[in-house]
């Protein structure tokens, strides 16, 4: 009797997953297709990047990146973590929060408006197309780049 209900089991787990015949379509973005960036570890990335997208890239080196193509304006910002006041620092940070929570609520697997990339080193690279959400974000770090 186990026997068969096992039978049975492996029978319907091996139905259920197999894909429909004629529906081996692949989306343009998907699981096993993900939207990829150029610009991200890159040394000049505002140059890789699509206009309106905005790129944040930060990892375990202390070094934040932050790059636009928005609007005709191309931009370059690098911040080292260690070298700014703590007020500046806290600013940076809430700036980058803000983008990553504002970047986590368009995402979408089918689409490429967040493209997220992470380094084996564990650099966490971000890229949006949502131009509002780059803008926000280079509005409030250009103040912290002319305080360093």
């Amino acid at each position: 009797m186990k026997a068969l209900l096992a039978i049975f089991a492996l029978t319907l787990t091996t139905a259920c997953t197999q894909p429909e015949a004629g529906n081996n379509a692949v989306a343009a973005f998907d699981a096993d297709h993900l939207a990829t960036s150029q610009a991200c570890f890159s040394e000049h990335p505002a140059s890789l990047l699509e206009p309106g997208q905005t790129l944040l890239e930060r990892g375990p080196d202390g070094i934040v990146r932050i790059s636009s193509l928005v609007e005709g304006r191309s931009e370059n910002l690098e911040f080292s973590i260690a070298q700014m006041p703590d007020a500046d620092r806290q600013a940076l940070d809430a700036a980058a929060a803000d983008f990553f929570q504002a970047a986590s609520a368009v995402y979408d697997v089918t689409s490429d408006t967040v493209i997220y990339h992470r380094a084996t080193d564990g650099t966490l690279c971000t890229v949006t197309g949502d131009r509002a959400i780059g803008r926000t974000l280079m509005a409030s770090v250009r103040s912290l780049a002319s305080t360093e």
